[in-house]
């Protein structure tokens, strides 16, 4: 590890030579960034602005620049007036109300009503738009008739009259409030040219891929006109271009590298502009449960044993995560489970001699092509080997890893999972419901959990959730199909003139309009 360290030292050294002098080769030649325009970044181009596809942060987040939702994430978990003035749940948990603001326009001008509402969600169900977002409403009564093709409209989606909009399900559904700030239910109107329009406060300007996205202000945007002009999103997929860009005043707000994060806290002229966000966030890695060795519980225990994670995040995070106990990040639980797997490696040998591998064993540890990253699993890699699991890592680009995931074909994998929406409950279905489970992940199967699934969804009563999520999390955790690794902190760094931002829980909640400059 300490070698390691000084590697990644050396390499900053010479990341900052390369920085400095790119500051000095620009601001030479007397080139200034533009004050009125917010200068963003993303690790690489989306995959659509069409919220029917916004199945990852990046088109997510996209999207909530350009339309809006009945309901929007504030700066926390909690929800906040969008679309939709305010609305009620009625007591039995099948019936919602949303009284829809008045005088809202898309940005070609035409007005917003309850048909854009009804139209929009029954596009993410209708079969031929083909999007993997159709759990959004799959719950909403009528919805697998309208999918089938046996009726053109969806029954639970109703319009009393243009400015109020109901909503039936079949069952209770106490997350479903929640889906409704998601990107995929974001309010579009489709043009008679195909042509995708929204109410946000950025309009869409023009997009080169793997270059930029440039947008201009919505004057007529409902919510406050941005007090930028502008806003342009560079696609920088390295941490060295990304550094460069902030130091000379190109990027307005950065994540900071992990690599460089010890050499930003230190410089006194940076440090205090560093923000930090606990994210609702897992990383985890999953453990093939169909297979030998996997599907053996005592195995499985017996890796999370092994792995030292404190020292991981210490060394390698810079302390910037939360050892986890279990699936389910702090905030979503409560009280927060104890840590049952501390390091105790001989523990761990005993289990592995218990389970019929007192020789060891050999797996294969799948994970992206991220350089950063291997850091992370050559660290799991050594202190495996410790208690005689021999690791071998293989890394793939996202598309091949991802599917390779799907497939079942690793025998353990490096993932992280992040809020889709703020509810323990978007830690366990997504993940651990049989049917979902087997299909894409881990392959875990357990009839006790998905019953406490259930039980989750369709109860309104907040105690009773917090017992049913529990007894959930304690299944998880002494099943362990999964090694829990850490929550994670971000930290972010601006510029010292950028005033009106601070960093929000959910990835979708920014809208950056009342950011300024000085």
């Amino acid at each position: 590890m300490d070698e390691d360290k000084s590697h990644k030292f050396m390499g900053m050294s010479f990341k900052i030579f390369i920085i400095f002098t790119l500051s000095f080769l620009v601001n030479g030649c007397g080139i200034k960034p533009n004050p009125n325009q917010l200068n963003l970044y993303l690790p690489g181009d989306p995959k659509s602005i069409d919220p029917a596809y916004a199945t990852d942060v990046r088109t997510g987040q996209l999207c909530a620049l350009l339309y809006d939702n009945l309901v929007r994430f504030g700066k926390g978990s909690e929800l906040l007036p969008g679309l939709a003035q305010n609305w009620e749940i009625s007591p039995d948990g099948l019936k919602y109300k949303f009284q829809l603001r008045d005088s809202v326009f898309f940005q070609n001008g035409k007005i917003f009503e309850c048909s854009d509402v009804k139209k929009s969600f029954e596009r993410i169900l209708d079969p031929q738009t083909n999007s993997h977002r159709k759990w959004l409403f799959k719950k909403v009564m009528g919805s697998s008739e309208f999918i089938s093709g046996k009726v053109d409209s969806v029954l639970g989606f109703s319009c009393v009259d243009a400015n109020n909009f109901n909503i039936k399900l079949n069952q209770p559904f106490a997350p479903f409030i929640g889906f409704l700030a998601m990107a995929s239910a974001s309010i579009i109107h489709e043009t008679e040219t195909d042509e995708m329009v929204g109410t946000g406060p950025w309009k869409l300007k023009e997009w080169i891929h793997d270059g930029h996205i440039l947008f201009d202000r919505n004057e007529c945007y409902f919510d406050g006109v941005p007090k930028l002009e502008s806003l342009k999103i560079r696609i920088l997929s390295e941490a060295l271009p990304r550094t460069a860009e902030f130091v000379t005043g190109y990027l307005d707000i950065m994540e900071v590298p992990e690599s460089e994060f010890t050499l930003w806290i230190n410089d006194p002229k940076w440090a205090p502009n560093i923000k930090y966000q606990n994210d609702l966030s897992i990383h985890y890695l999953g453990l093939n449960c169909s297979r030998p060795p996997f599907d053996n519980v005592l195995v499985r225990q017996a890796v999370n044993y092994a792995i030292d994670v404190q020292r991981i995040i210490d060394k390698v995070k810079n302390g910037n995560a939360t050892a986890a106990s279990g699936p389910i990040p702090p905030g979503l639980i409560e009280p927060y489970p104890k840590l049952k797997y501390d390091f105790d490696p001989q523990l761990a040998k005993e289990l592995l001699k218990e389970a019929g591998f007192k020789d060891g064993l050999e797996v294969e540890l799948w994970q992206s092509q991220s350089s950063e990253l291997l850091y992370v699993t050559e660290a799991i890699q050594a202190q495996l080997e410790v208690v005689g699991v021999h690791v071998k890592i293989i890394r793939n680009d996202w598309n091949l890893y991802s599917q390779a995931v799907s497939e079942g074909v690793p025998d353990m994998y490096y993932r992280s999972w992040y809020a889709d929406y703020p509810h323990a409950e978007n830690f366990l279905a997504p993940l651990f419901e049989s049917e979902v489970s087997q299909k894409r992940w881990t392959r875990y199967s357990k009839n006790e959990v998905d019953a406490l699934i259930q039980k989750i969804q369709s109860t309104s009563n907040e105690e009773e959730q917090q017992k049913y999520i529990q007894n959930a999390n304690l299944i998880l955790i002494d099943d362990a199909p999964w090694v829990y690794l850490w929550h994670t902190r971000t930290a972010h760094i601006s510029q010292p003139n950028l005033k009106g931002w601070s960093s929000s829980l959910m990835f979708n909640a920014e809208k950056y309009t009342r950011v300024t400059k000085e």
